[in-house]
């Protein structure tokens, strides 16, 4: 009589088991992950409310916690309460799992994260490495819009952005370029327009522009370097200085700067895409006046192509 093999089902069974638990472990990581950058994108949304209860909604469901809560540097360099999401008060006896980590920009603390789990929970390691990476972009997202509006109304600044402004950008060109000329080094120049912004304006508001210029702001200087120089040269146009960086490396930025600009959502206009007009030092031109028409030309190029794209400038000078 043929008898069919059993297949001992819990062995079997095991693998299938694991696969599915590594599978749910990894949504876990990828849902908090997208919630984490959802707060930081919510930071950078200037001065909204909305955009702040955002944040702390996307921070309680990355985490997976009963309560949170920001402070951030004041003025005086204190740190102040900013905004908290749910209840931070409990009964006599009513213990929790409570955590405070601080936010830096590079060496400078510019606010702190505090975290209550619910009533019986613990930090779990996996939990806690993802709070340890919060602490780093939370940190970058913060500080950049607390230095942006500590400067907005120095000489020398854009009163909306805090941006460099014009003047200020082209007195920094012709150092850069000295430089550049000195150490035989090259100088990328940027040229950035946001992309039917007097239709936006009219639509929406010269109030909701002037948001709008100031989140492009963030998310751009947070999509550069240190050593990069980004400024406001007027309307909704943005220059910005890629030191020792040519032509090739500075399209790739200016392509790394176009993707962060259409993936940010607006707090109050929704998505904004640009233009880029890209010329460098000496394949463009080694004074000022040369490598800012330069990059003019090639900005008129992309605008002309259809705009939300990078154009490089193609002509070759020789000195």
């Amino acid at each position: 009589m043929a008898t069919t093999p059993r297949t001992p089902p819990d062995r079997d069974n095991a693998p299938s088991t694991g696969r599915r638990r590594g599978t749910d472990r990894d949504g876990e990581r990828r849902r908090a992950s997208r919630s984490l950058w959802d707060a930081c994108e919510a930071l950078l949304s200037a001065n909204e409310p909305r955009a702040l209860n955002r944040a702390l909604d996307d921070l309680v469901q990355a985490f997976d916690c009963e309560s949170v809560a920001l402070h951030a540097l004041a003025p005086s360099g204190e740190l102040e309460p900013w905004c908290a999401r749910g209840a931070w008060s409990g009964k006599p006896g009513d213990l929790r799992a409570c955590l405070t980590v601080p936010l830096l920009r590079g060496s400078e603390r510019v606010g702190s994260l505090a975290l209550r789990l619910p009533a019986g929970r613990t930090w779990t390691p996996a939990k806690l490495g993802l709070i340890r990476t919060a602490a780093g972009a939370l940190g970058a997202a913060l500080g950049a819009r607390i230095e942006l509006q500590r400067l907005r109304h120095q000489p020398g600044r854009d009163a909306v952005t805090g941006l460099p402004d014009s003047r200020s950008f082209h007195a920094r060109l012709q150092t850069e370029l000295d430089r550049a000329r000195r150490h035989g080094a090259p100088l990328g120049l940027v040229m950035v327009d946001l992309d039917r912004f007097g239709a936006l304006n009219a639509r929406y508001g010269r109030d909701a522009g002037d948001h709008t210029l100031m989140e492009a702001a963030l998310v751009l200087r947070l999509a550069l370097r240190d050593s990069d120089v980004l400024a406001r040269l007027g309307a909704n146009r943005f220059g910005v200085l890629l030191p020792e960086a040519d032509v090739m490396p500075s399209r790739r930025c200016s392509e790394r700067l176009r993707s962060a600009l259409e993936r940010h959502a607006f707090a109050r206009v929704g998505r904004v895409s640009a233009s880029f007009g890209v010329a460098a030092c000496p394949r463009s031109g080694v004074e000022p006046l040369e490598l800012l028409d330069a990059a003019e030309r090639a900005l008129t190029v992309a605008k002309k192509a259809g705009r939300r794209r990078v154009a490089t400038d193609e002509v070759h000078h020789v000195h």
